[in-house]
C-alpha cells in the first residue's frame, strides 16, 4: 500500500484527496466577519456561553487568521460572555513511568500543549485564558464564568461529572459550535455515562480502569489526581439517528463555503441523551447494551 499510496495511513490519505476534490469545487472564500455572521445567525450574541470543536483542515477558504476569529467571537459575546475550546493533551493516556521521581510531570496545566488542534492551541496561549486540570479532557475558557467553568476539574472522579466544565456547560445551556466536523457529536455527550454510571450497569461497566497522574497547576503546585477511566472501545450510532430526536430549534447547522457549522444547545443535547437512557435507548453500537437490559429498560446498579 505504501508503495502505491506513498503512506501507510489510508484514513490520511483519504482525507487528503477528499480534501483535494473539495478545494476544486468550493472556491468562494470567507472573512471572520463572515464566519461570525453566521454564528450570531445561530444564536450567538453578548452574554453568551460559547464552546466550540473545530478542525482548522477545512478551514482552506477562510481568509483570516485564528487570533482574528478569536477576537471577533470575543468581541460579540462582551464582558458578561464566556468562550471555551477543549484543550486535551495530544496523549490522554499516562504512560508507565517511575511516580517516585518527583521531577516527573504528567501535565502542566500552564504549558502542555493542546491536542485538540491549531485554533484550541491558539487559544490555550491567548492572554486572559484559563485552563481546567485534567489529562484526559482539559478544557480552556476565557471570560465571564471561566473560573466557574474550570477551577474544580480536578476534583472529577471521571473527565465528565458533575465537576467538569463539560456538565457547566449543560447547566448553562451553552451554545456548542462544530467547525469543518459534521460528523461529530460534541464531547459534552459523554456526560451521559459519566452521570448515569451509578444507575445502571451499562454505564458502570465503561469505566473499567483507573489513572493517577502528577500535574502542576498554574501556581506551580505539584499534586496527584486519581480518575476512572473508560478503556473499553465505543462506536456510535449513525449520527442521523441520534439527531432525529434533537428539537430543531435546538440544533442547527449550515455551511459557509465548504465550511459546515453546527450548534448544539448543551442542555437540549445532555437532557434528550439522559431522558433517552431512561427509556432504554443508547447512542452506543458498540459496547452493545443488550447484555445489560431486561424487558426494554437498562439495569439498575444494586447496592
Amino acid at each position: 500500500m505504501k508503495k502505491i499510496l506513498h503512506t501507510d495511513n489510508l484514513t490520511l490519505y483519504i482525507h487528503k484527496r477528499r480534501k483535494w476534490v473539495f478545494q476544486k469545487i468550493y472556491r468562494k472564500k470567507f472573512t471572520t466577519h463572515d464566519l461570525t455572521d453566521v454564528l450570531e445567525s445561530m444564536g450567538m450574541k453578548e452574554g453568551s456561553v460559547v464552546f466550540i470543536h473545530s478542525s482548522m483542515t477545512e478551514f482552506y477558504n477562510f481568509q483570516g487568521t485564528a487570533e482574528e476569529l478569536i477576537n471577533s467571537i470575543i468581541d460579540i459575546i462582551g464582558s458578561s460572555g464566556t468562550l471555551l475550546m477543549p484543550a486535551y493533551p495530544k496523549c490522554k493516556f499516562v504512560p508507565e513511568r517511575d511516580l517516585s521521581n518527583p521531577e516527573w510531570i504528567d501535565f502542566d496545566v500552564n504549558t502542555t500543549p493542546s491536542g485538540a488542534g491549531y485554533l484550541t492551541e491558539m487559544f490555550r496561549k491567548y492572554p486572559g485564558v484559563k485552563r481546567s486540570i485534567n489529562i484526559q479532557h482539559s478544557v480552556c475558557a476565557y471570560g465571564y464564568l471561566a473560573d466557574y467553568f474550570v477551577s474544580e476539574h480536578h476534583l472529577s472522579m471521571t473527565a465528565w461529572d458533575e465537576h467538569s466544565p463539560y456538565y457547566k456547560l449543560f447547566l448553562k445551556d451553552a451554545l456548542i459550535f462544530t467547525f469543518g466536523l459534521p460528523h461529530l457529536l460534541p464531547t459534552v455527550h459523554h456526560c451521559t455515562e459519566s452521570l448515569l454510571r451509578t444507575r445502571y450497569t451499562y454505564f458502570q461497566h465503561f469505566f473499567n480502569s483507573e489513572i493517577e497522574y502528577r500535574y502542576r497547576d498554574a501556581e506551580g503546585n505539584v499534586a496527584m489526581q486519581r480518575m476512572l477511566f473508560p478503556a473499553l472501545p465505543r462506536k456510535r450510532k449513525k449520527k442521523k439517528v441520534i439527531e432525529r430526536s434533537f428539537d430543531k430549534s435546538q440544533y442547527k447547522k449550515t455551511k459557509i463555503s465548504n465550511l459546515h457549522i453546527e450548534m448544539f444547545r448543551a442542555n437540549h443535547l445532555l437532557q434528550t441523551l439522559l431522558d433517552q437512557a431512561e427509556e432504554g435507548k443508547v447512542i452506543y453500537k458498540i459496547p452493545s447494551s443488550k447484555p445489560f437490559m431486561i424487558n426494554g429498560k437498562l439495569v439498575k446498579v444494586t447496592c
